[in-house]
């Protein structure tokens, strides 16, 4: 009797087996959903923002960079060409300002502060342009006199995390609606 009831088992077990992997995989899948965990997939953009012109930005600057990169991901393009865009991001203007966060007893720097602002608008093809609209970050980083070499780097990985992030923030701004006003009238 206890053979058959050993035979039993390993066919029995294999099969439980696979069946609690499968409710597992399923309630980790609908975890994962409920908690707003989603796969990335391709971002689509309004159809208006086909072909993106970015006009007051040098194609060197990072904050471009990062943007070529986002759209990358999704079925519209960046051009170089204002006379191939559908749309125009214009950047009115874009200014990146160091300011002293904390100073010691001493009167020496300990801390600075980057902060970085973006003002831009956008212009359609057919006249129509949204309001003007800011964007803006701030990081702090450490300043060691003794260290300048490691503080410089440091400076330079937060300049490039500002263009990551507002890059981001101006990709998201295109990909929500965008209340546009008609075009000007010519008198």
């Amino acid at each position: 009797m206890a053979i058959q009831n050993s035979s039993f088992l390993v066919r029995f077990l294999p099969s439980r087996a696979i069946a609690l992997f499968g409710a597992l995989a399923v309630l980790a899948t609908l975890v994962l959903g409920g908690c707003g965990y989603h796969l990335r997939g391709v971002t689509t953009l309004d159809p208006v923002y086909k072909s993106v012109y970015v006009q007051g930005m040098s194609t060197s600057d990072p904050v471009y960079q990062q943007l070529q990169r986002l759209f990358l991901n999704t079925h519209s393009t960046l051009v170089t060409d204002p006379s191939k865009a559908s749309a125009t991001l214009v950047i009115d203007s874009n200014q990146v300002e160091q300011r002293v966060a904390v100073v010691t007893p001493q009167a020496n720097v300990q801390q600075y502060e980057l902060y970085q602002r973006i003002t831009y608008h956008i212009e359609l093809a057919d006249g129509r342009r949204s309001p003007e609209q800011t964007i803006g970050q701030a990081r702090n980083y450490n300043y060691d006199p003794t260290g300048v070499i490691a503080s410089t780097s440091n400076e330079a990985q937060i300049r490039q995390e500002l263009a990551e992030t507002l890059a981001r923030l101006l990709f998201y701004r295109l990909s929500a609606p965008v209340k546009m006003e008609p075009p000007a009238a010519v008198h």
